[in-house]
Order: C-alpha cells, then structure tokens, then sequence
C-alpha cells in the first residue's frame, strides 16, 4: 500500500496536499504500513494500515478520529446519517 501511495503521488501533483502529506508521513513514522486517501475529492478519508497494537496511538497523535470499518459482500451502502 505504501509503495502505490508513492506510485500515484508520482502522477500528479494534485494527488495529495501538505496537509495530508504531513499526516502520512507522520503515520508512517509512528508505525503505520501505508495508506492511501479514500472518497471524493476535496472529502473523505486518509486510510491508514497498522498493526492493531499502535491503532489509538497513531490516531491521537495525528489528532484524528478513528474510524472502524469491515468488507462487505454486499457492496456500499449507507447504514448511518449523522451530523
């Protein structure tokens, strides 16, 4: 995962931001795997591999909200509408 973040930000400059650049290479430092930005543009999601052990860690230092998520065979769908 780490290896294609590389390969994709090679593509364009419009890829990543500072401010996400920043957080990943932070996650990286405290022991995440890898990552990649996850939804639409301008929204959505920085998702971070890690080994469960430094998930709280790496979610407090970098200031952001873990989320918890699982595969589905279904596919997308909404199944909470929150503020």
């Amino acid at each position: 995962m780490h290896e294609n973040w590389i390969l994709k930000k090679s593509l364009s400059g419009k890829i990543s931001d500072g401010r996400i650049d920043d957080l990943y290479s932070k996650a990286i430092r405290l022991g995440a795997k890898g990552g990649k930005i996850v939804g639409a543009g301008g929204g959505g999601f920085l998702l971070l591999v890690a080994d469960r052990e430094k998930h709280e860690m790496i979610s407090k230092e970098l200031g952001l909200r873990k989320t918890d998520f699982k595969f589905s065979q279904s596919g997308s769908r909404v199944i909470f509408v929150g503020d």
